[in-house]
């Protein structure tokens, strides 16, 4: 598409909050787009920040100015210019301020530059023009083809799990191990494929942005957001992910130990199943994201399925053969045993509190106590 809903969004709402400026009469209306382009990009929880921020900027430079004006005409312009900014900074330090310093100090500089003859009435314009304009672009992300947070979270997550299903059917494959068992006992183990290596690289990427858009959520959910049933599912789903990212990353740092005796067998089709499974059910948490109804996506109605080959893996290791394998081999073993339930604790831990967060599961939870 040459033109998203985001842009065409963007764009209507700027040309309405300039055609309401021009049709009010006041000058300075052209801080109504300039605002809304400022604020309108992105979801409502990112607009609803940087909204905040850009008026408090606002407020702070305009007093500073104010103040600065007044009380520092007998210096040099130079050097009271660049006291007020020197407030501006700390003052805005204290307030943490983030993205209003750049309003603020425009106001400034405009103000003591520019607008000195007619300050009274282009801070109080400007102050107006700005709020309105931030109400204008909050507004059409409610109500005009809203832009929620949580839905681009999920679109993200998303594409994490797509991930994770390629790199995780990759480790699955007999082809992407080592045969560990062809080569010298004492050399290191094989680093992993580029591919997957590249895999992995792109999996922490797309966590850390993950991560980066939780504060953002939390914007968008009020003033006590950790108690939302949506915060607390994309805190779910984030620990989730960070488990699976640390388990594909230390297998492809651990290759298996590879051989043909029937305890090698064994413990590597129980791993290939385990490994296909979870590829199947990040399918699933995707088929259920994609099919949700309104904000919160069902959780799936049936527990996370083991395979057989791994439910039987505790007979096998009871057989008396594991005892005449090797220390270093047993290592490797449990290595990566250890790794492949980690994932599947991360699975299984993740839709037990999806579950737990489901409003309809609640509500049906509590009456069939009572």
């Amino acid at each position: 598409m040459l033109i998203r809903r985001a842009e065409l969004r963007l764009a209507l709402t700027a040309g309405l909050g300039n055609a309401l400026a021009s049709l009010s009469g006041l000058p300075f209306g052209y801080y109504v787009p300039l605002a809304v382009l400022a604020v309108g990009a992105g979801s409502y929880g990112g607009s609803l920040a940087i909204g905040r921020q850009r008026i408090l900027g606002s407020v702070l430079g305009a007093a500073l100015l104010e103040v600065g004006f007044a009380g520092l005409a007998g210096l040099p312009m130079p050097l009271a210019l660049a006291l007020t900014l020197a407030s501006l900074r700390l003052l805005g330090g204290l307030l943490g301020l983030e993205t209003g310093y750049k309003v603020g100090g425009f106001i400034v500089v405009m103000g003591w530059l520019v607008q000195d003859r007619e300050l009274a009435s282009w801070i109080g314009l400007r102050l107006g023009w700005t709020c309105f304009g931030v109400a204008l672009a909050l507004l059409s992300l409610r109500l005009f083809w809203p832009s929620r947070s949580l839905a681009q979270v999920l679109r993200d997550f998303d594409t994490l799990l797509e991930d994770l299903q390629g790199l995780f059917g990759a480790l699955a494959e007999p082809s992407a191990t080592v045969p560990m068992d062809a080569r010298p006992m004492d050399a290191r183990p094989l680093d992993a494929s580029p591919l997957d290596a590249s895999r992995y690289q792109a999996l922490r990427g797309r966590l850390l942005t993950l991560r980066r858009l939780r504060p953002l959520l939390a914007e968008e959910l009020g003033a006590n957001p950790r108690r939302h049933p949506a915060y607390r599912l994309v805190e779910a789903f984030e620990q989730a992910s960070s488990r699976l990212v640390r388990a594909a990353g230390e297998m492809l740092r651990h290759p298996p130990s590879r051989g043909a005796d029937a305890l090698a067998v064994d413990l590597h089709r129980a791993e290939a199943d385990l490994l296909r499974s979870l590829v199947a059910r990040l399918g699933h948490w995707r088929l259920l994201l994609a099919e949700r109804q309104g904000a919160f996506p069902p959780p799936p109605s049936e527990p996370f399925p083991l395979p057989t080959s791994w439910r039987q893996l505790e007979q096998t290791l009871q057989d008396p053969s594991v005892e005449d394998a090797s220390l270093e081999r047993l290592e490797r073993l449990a290595a990566r045993l250890m790794l492949c339930r980690l994932a599947q604790g991360a699975m299984v831990e993740a839709e037990r509190q999806w579950a737990a967060l489901q409003p309809s599961g609640r509500a049906t939870h509590q009456r069939s106590i009572r």
